[in-house]
């Protein structure tokens, strides 16, 4: 259907389906693990989003592009915040953590530019590690939607950093423990 749109001259967006996100079947422990640490990747994406777009470091044109990642980390977030309602638990919310940036991440454009290359490299890597990880298909599928949207930010990031915006052939997945691990650096 989206080539068909695409062919056409239809936006791509209006042609895919929506981000909801349904489980058939129980979600194991590591399923739950994995969808509580993107929950908290999310909170860390949009405040990072938030806070670039409060710098007034750059113009109109970059300000709509971090904004545009912030609606999709919004998002990206309320549907990984459905997977853990639908599991009968509580996701996470900003209000349960202390976001925590490096002194000087938003003091100038590319200090800004580099930490979000930093940041989105460890969500496309944990999401990618994700697909792996997650048992469900429709869970698969999910976070390599959502690898695919962090790789976007990361390429409009990498080319603000003054860097080539297209970048290695293969991503590396990043397994779980190694994604919470950095995640923890800011998140407490």
């Amino acid at each position: 259907m989206a080539l068909g749109a695409i062919a056409t001259g239809l936006p791509a967006e209006r042609a895919v389906a929506s981000g909801a996100v349904t489980t058939a079947g129980p979600l194991t422990d590591l399923d739950l693990a994995q969808a509580r640490l993107a929950v908290g990747a999310e909170i860390l994406a949009a405040e990072f989003y938030t806070e670039a777009i409060a710098s007034k470091k750059f113009g109109a044109d970059v300000t709509k592009r971090f904004a545009r990642a912030l609606f999709n980390e919004q998002e990206h977030l309320s549907a990984l915040s459905q997977v853990i309602i639908g599991a009968g638990q509580t996701p996470s919310t900003a209000d349960d953590f202390d976001i925590t940036f490096p002194r000087g991440t938003f003091d100038t454009r590319g200090s800004i530019a580099r930490f979000g290359v930093a940041l989105e490299t460890t969500f496309v890597g944990a999401y990618l590690g994700a697909v792996d990880a997650f048992a469900p298909s429709d869970l698969k599928t999910t976070a390599a939607r959502i690898a695919a949207s962090e790789a976007q930010h990361l390429s409009v990031l990498t080319e603000l950093a003054g860097n080539h915006p297209i970048g290695i052939s293969f991503p590396a997945p990043i397994d779980y423990v190694t994604a919470s691990d950095v995640l923890d650096a800011y998140l407490s």
